[in-house]
């Protein structure tokens, strides 16, 4: 039996005559639905906790983990835009207090809240039907700039789990409004506020799609516009008082730290407009307008593929869910190509409404394979193109993700990192090592200051190679050029401490991006921050 994406706004087609009584037939739909979402969250889990620790930990994500680890007694948070909203703190403090701190503790978090955020699209069949729902999680799952975010220990991952819950919430509430829907999207936005200042963008982005709904709903009475906002206005007042309520409070709650830094709503409300809009300038990543284009262009075909074909689904027609999706996901791909900032965990979340377009377009594909044979075709195609997708995703997520080579590999911390960290351990356990200078100089204090966390007697200072102190056992210096760092007394060596690439897009010939596009060889160089480690001679 196939059956067509919910919308009120289109009739659905006669289904044929069960051959089984309704309710057994129900029973077995309802049985293989929820195991379908589970055999797709196992999968999900798998590929997000599959060596979740392997890399080092980024500049990013050791300051995540840090300031977590200052969380975990659940003591005051203040806001800060440069370190983003304060929510994941909480969890992040938890989890890491109750099971340990390692790298991948670290990114726990953030993976529980991809593999929720599979289940979640995995069981929404109602808005993206029995075929879309599943298609959408799976490619959510596979998607290369999807995976690699979320298994990055980093705020964005909660942001794509509560965009999930908000682009769905609003989709039911276009076509079934109830008031439960509308308060939740009041406590979503308050908490997508409390994890990220990219919230805005989400913000502006759905507050157009709305305006221009309004203005087309007044002109034109009989529009589907004017259906959806009556629709709306049959639920009253009394439901939206309650969904602002619920994002006051919820805002108030995690801004203040419960009640208990008052300045936090103040901050809350301001501060993360003025840092964001003060860093549009500033150009920071180093990127050009198209980065996040190249991105999707070179790993995610899968997904435009399929949100292509809900795209003009939606269009033909008119649907106001497929619009919807579709509005928020060209709509983010222009604000975040239009603002200054571009790395490359910030692609992430244009994605999320092409996921649920696409689970639009596989729904519409599969309402027209009328044969076996049709179906089993476009079925082992669409397997193949999942296989390559995920052949893809799988370096730059998992097993090799400190390669600068990866456009989805911004700045990251070099694998020479915890081969150190773990001498500098194992010589500090032995007493070997009982103190640590640290150059700050650079960046340099992370995420050091997170792998030594537990570490007595580390200092952070400013070094200056030509002028280094002798009373450490060890030291940790910025290397500033090709000449060694030396010191009496003490063994040295070199190690590259990040690694970055930034294209140079303007030299790149067709032939260079065929090249790194099948070698993942650079047709401009990579470079690094190295560092020295010396450590005093026994004896």
């Amino acid at each position: 039996m196939t059956t067509a994406v919910r919308d009120p706004m289109v009739e659905p087609p006669e289904p044929p005559e069960p051959t089984a009584p309704p309710e057994e037939l129900a029973e077995r739909t309802g049985a293989w639905r929820w195991w379908i979402v589970l055999a797709i969250t196992a999968a999900s889990a798998v590929l997000h906790l599959w060596d979740l620790g392997l890399r080092p930990l980024a500049h990013d994500e050791s300051l995540d983990a840090w300031f977590s680890w200052q969380a975990r007694d659940f003591g005051v948070m203040r806001y800060d835009p440069v370190y983003h909203g304060p929510l994941r703190f909480y969890l992040g403090g938890f989890v890491l207090d109750t099971f340990g701190t390692s790298a991948a503790w670290a990114r726990s978090v953030a993976a529980v809240a991809g593999i929720m955020a599979t289940a979640v699209i995995a069981a929404s069949t109602r808005t993206l039907g029995r075929v879309g729902a599943p298609v959408a999680a799976v490619a959510f799952t596979v998607s290369p700039t999807l995976l690699t975010v979320t298994r990055t220990g980093r705020e964005d991952s909660l942001v794509v789990l509560v965009s999930v819950g908000l682009l769905l919430l609003v989709a039911r509430a276009l076509t079934e409004p109830r008031p439960a829907q509308l308060i939740g999207c009041g406590v979503l936005l308050a908490a997508s506020f409390g994890l990220k200042e990219s919230t805005f963008l989400f913000g502006l982005n759905a507050f157009l799609f709305f305006v221009v709904g309004g203005i087309v709903a007044l002109g034109r009475p009989s529009s589907r516009s004017r259906a959806v906002v009556d629709r709306l206005r049959q639920l009253g007042t009394q439901p939206w008082i309650w969904a602002a309520t619920a994002f006051a409070v919820t805002f108030i709650v995690i801004f203040t730290s419960g009640f208990r830094y008052s300045a936090g709503l103040e901050s809350g409300l301001l501060d993360g407009l003025r840092y964001w809009w003060s860093q549009h300038d500033v150009g920071r990543g180093g990127q050009p307008w198209f980065f996040h284009l190249a991105i999707y262009g070179t790993y995610e075909w899968l997904l435009l593929g399929l949100a292509t074909v809900g795209l003009v689904v939606s269009v033909r027609r008119r649907s106001v869910v497929g619009a919807w999706f579709g509005a928020m996901a060209i709509g983010q791909t222009v604000l975040y190509s239009w603002a200054g900032e571009k790395f490359a965990w910030l692609a992430a979340h244009p994605l999320v409404p092409m996921v649920l377009l696409a689970g639009f377009g596989a729904q519409a594909v599969a309402d027209r394979l009328t044969t076996v044979r049709r179906r089993v075709a476009v079925g082992g195609g669409l397997a193949v193109v999942v296989l390559a997708t995920l052949v893809t995703a799988i370096p730059p997520a998992i097993t090799n993700g400190a390669d600068p080579r990866e456009l989805l590999v911004t700045v990251q911390t070099s694998v020479d990192v915890p081969p150190v960290v773990d001498e500098l351990l194992a010589a500090h356990q032995e007493g070997r090592i009982r103190t640590i200078a640290i150059d700050e100089s650079g960046g340099g204090s992370w995420p050091w200051a997170w792998y030594l966390n537990d570490v007595s007697g580390v200092d952070f200072v400013r070094l200056d190679p030509l002028s280094l102190p002798t009373d450490y056992d060890a030291l940790v210096v910025l290397a500033l050029g090709d000449e060694p760092v030396e010191l009496d007394g003490y063994t040295s060596r070199r190690f590259r401490f990040r690694e970055w690439w930034v294209p140079d897009y303007d030299d790149a010939s067709v032939g260079d991006v065929a090249n790194w596009w099948l070698t993942r060889k650079p047709w401009s160089p990579t470079a690094s921050l190295d560092q020295y480690l010396l450590v005093r001679d026994e004896g």
